[in-house]
Protein backbone atom coordinates (compact mmCIF):
# COMPACT_ATOMS: atom_id res chain seq x y z
CA UNK A 1 0.00 0.00 0.00
CA UNK A 2 1.25 3.66 -1.06
CA UNK A 3 1.28 6.50 1.11
CA UNK A 4 1.08 9.85 0.36
CA UNK A 5 1.90 12.67 3.37
CA UNK A 6 1.41 16.07 2.51
CA UNK A 7 3.34 18.42 4.84
CA UNK A 8 1.87 22.21 4.83
CA UNK A 9 3.82 25.44 4.98
CA UNK A 10 2.30 28.24 6.62
CA UNK A 11 2.53 32.17 5.42
CA UNK A 12 0.66 34.57 7.21
CA UNK A 13 -3.45 34.54 8.07
CA UNK A 14 -6.72 36.30 6.33
CA UNK A 15 -7.41 38.03 9.60
CA UNK A 16 -10.52 38.32 11.16
CA UNK A 17 -11.74 41.82 9.99
CA UNK A 18 -10.60 41.40 6.73
CA UNK A 19 -12.19 38.22 6.18
CA UNK A 20 -15.52 39.71 8.02
CA UNK A 21 -15.57 42.67 5.17
CA UNK A 22 -15.27 40.23 2.38
CA UNK A 23 -17.48 37.79 3.92
CA UNK A 24 -15.44 34.87 4.06
CA UNK A 25 -14.19 32.67 6.62
CA UNK A 26 -10.55 33.83 8.46
CA UNK A 27 -7.76 31.62 8.85
CA UNK A 28 -4.40 30.24 7.83
CA UNK A 29 -2.64 30.44 4.49
CA UNK A 30 -0.44 26.99 3.69
CA UNK A 31 0.76 25.33 0.65
CA UNK A 32 1.04 21.81 0.97
CA UNK A 33 3.96 20.36 -0.87
CA UNK A 34 1.68 18.60 -3.74
CA UNK A 35 0.35 22.43 -3.97
CA UNK A 36 3.28 23.46 -4.57
CA UNK A 37 4.28 21.01 -7.04
CA UNK A 38 1.78 21.84 -9.48
CA UNK A 39 2.54 25.16 -9.59
CA UNK A 40 6.03 23.87 -10.64
CA UNK A 41 4.74 21.57 -13.18
CA UNK A 42 2.04 24.20 -14.63
CA UNK A 43 3.76 27.76 -13.72
CA UNK A 44 7.67 26.95 -13.66
CA UNK A 45 8.34 28.40 -16.99
CA UNK A 46 6.68 31.87 -16.40
CA UNK A 47 7.79 32.44 -12.74
CA UNK A 48 11.36 31.72 -14.29
CA UNK A 49 11.24 34.35 -16.90
CA UNK A 50 10.23 36.59 -14.23
CA UNK A 51 13.69 35.40 -11.78
CA UNK A 52 11.11 34.21 -9.29
CA UNK A 53 11.13 31.26 -7.48
CA UNK A 54 7.76 29.04 -7.23
CA UNK A 55 7.48 29.10 -2.91
CA UNK A 56 8.75 32.69 -2.95
CA UNK A 57 6.08 34.05 -5.26
CA UNK A 58 3.20 32.80 -3.39
CA UNK A 59 4.84 33.50 0.07
CA UNK A 60 5.06 37.20 -1.59
CA UNK A 61 1.51 37.19 -3.00
CA UNK A 62 0.01 35.81 0.57
CA UNK A 63 2.14 38.40 2.63
CA UNK A 64 1.32 41.54 0.22
CA UNK A 65 -2.22 40.90 -1.41
CA UNK A 66 -4.01 43.74 -1.26
CA UNK A 67 -7.47 42.13 -2.59
CA UNK A 68 -9.29 39.40 -2.25
CA UNK A 69 -11.58 38.29 -5.15
CA UNK A 70 -14.22 35.70 -6.04
CA UNK A 71 -12.58 32.69 -7.71
CA UNK A 72 -14.39 29.60 -9.31
CA UNK A 73 -16.82 27.88 -7.43
CA UNK A 74 -15.71 27.91 -3.73
CA UNK A 75 -12.06 29.64 -4.44
CA UNK A 76 -10.85 32.83 -3.81
CA UNK A 77 -8.58 35.04 -5.62
CA UNK A 78 -5.87 36.84 -3.60
CA UNK A 79 -4.34 39.81 -5.94
CA UNK A 80 -1.35 42.04 -5.70
CA UNK A 81 -3.00 44.81 -7.46
CA UNK A 82 -0.56 48.09 -8.80
CA UNK A 83 -2.21 50.25 -10.21
CA UNK A 84 -0.85 50.79 -14.60
CA UNK A 85 0.45 47.36 -14.16
CA UNK A 86 -1.03 45.18 -16.96
CA UNK A 87 -0.36 42.15 -15.26
CA UNK A 88 -1.18 40.87 -11.67
CA UNK A 89 0.05 38.46 -8.98
CA UNK A 90 -2.61 35.95 -7.75
CA UNK A 91 -3.37 33.02 -5.79
CA UNK A 92 -6.29 30.80 -6.18
CA UNK A 93 -6.98 29.00 -2.73
CA UNK A 94 -9.53 26.83 -1.10
CA UNK A 95 -11.26 26.58 2.34
CA UNK A 96 -10.59 23.64 4.27
CA UNK A 97 -12.50 24.00 7.24
CA UNK A 98 -10.08 25.45 9.04
CA UNK A 99 -7.56 26.69 6.77
CA UNK A 100 -6.79 28.69 3.27
CA UNK A 101 -4.84 25.78 0.64
CA UNK A 102 -2.92 27.19 -2.45
CA UNK A 103 -4.42 26.07 -5.20
CA UNK A 104 -2.18 26.94 -7.62
CA UNK A 105 -0.63 30.49 -8.23
CA UNK A 106 0.44 32.24 -11.68
CA UNK A 107 0.79 35.74 -13.22
CA UNK A 108 -2.76 36.79 -14.90
CA UNK A 109 -4.02 39.46 -17.41
CA UNK A 110 -5.10 42.18 -15.41
CA UNK A 111 -8.14 42.79 -17.71
CA UNK A 112 -9.15 39.39 -17.05
CA UNK A 113 -9.17 39.31 -13.17
CA UNK A 114 -11.01 42.18 -12.94
CA UNK A 115 -14.01 40.39 -14.58
CA UNK A 116 -13.96 38.72 -10.64
CA UNK A 117 -16.22 40.11 -8.34
CA UNK A 118 -14.33 42.19 -5.80
CA UNK A 119 -14.65 40.95 -2.26
CA UNK A 120 -11.88 43.08 -0.61
CA UNK A 121 -10.27 45.58 -0.96
CA UNK A 122 -7.42 47.53 1.15
CA UNK A 123 -6.88 51.19 -0.19
CA UNK A 124 -9.93 51.64 -2.83
CA UNK A 125 -9.46 55.38 -2.33
CA UNK A 126 -6.15 55.58 -4.03
CA UNK A 127 -6.99 53.45 -7.01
Amino acid sequence: MLLFFTFARSFTTISETIAEKAGIPSGVIEITDYGLKLIIDRHSVELEQMGLEPYDYVKHIASNFNQIRKGTGDSLLLVVFRKNISDVAAIDLSYNGKSWIVKTAQPRAYKNIVKNKLLWDCCPSIR
